[in-house]
């Protein structure tokens, strides 16, 4: 009977073991929405009137403040996060506009009742940290309050 029992327990171990084995470690990667700033092929024209539309400033969800304004009597606006330098804005679309340093891209939607919703994306360069070494840049991303 002992020997039964032992023959049992040695099948069943030796069955896991060999599922264990079968067993691969597969990962499944799980693509995210790439964040990019890019410079449109073809910029939109657009009229002053259309790009003063978008004049004012908006709260970011990160806290921050974007300002968008329009200097001169040109159509061109230009954006500044809080007090960072204001960079000059190419339209990519009638509500995209991206720096044409490609450090920031701004997406807005004018709401019928004023409010705007929208989304951010900036580009943060590379830093030293504490140990030496340097971070890589990257582009983070921001919604409109």
């Amino acid at each position: 009977m002992k020997k039964i029992i032992l023959a049992v327990l040695l099948g069943a171990a030796s069955l896991a073991a060999v599922a264990q084995n079968m067993q691969t470690d597969e990962s499944v990667q799980v693509p995210g929405r790439a964040l990019k700033i890019e410079l449109p092929a073809l910029p939109l024209h657009m009229g002053r009137d259309q790009s003063s539309a978008f004049r004012g400033s908006y709260t970011l969800s990160n806290g921050q403040m974007l300002h968008l304004r329009q200097y001169g009597s040109g159509p061109a606006l230009y954006a500044e996060i809080d007090q960072q330098g204001a960079r000059k804005m190419i339209a990519a679309s009638p509500n995209t506009f991206v720096a044409a340093d490609r450090s920031l891209k701004v997406t807005l939607e004018l709401k019928p009742d004023g409010d705007a919703g929208g989304e951010v994306l900036m580009r943060v360069p590379a830093q030293r940290m504490a140990d030496g070494t340097l971070s890589q840049a990257k582009v983070i991303s921001a919604t409109v309050r």
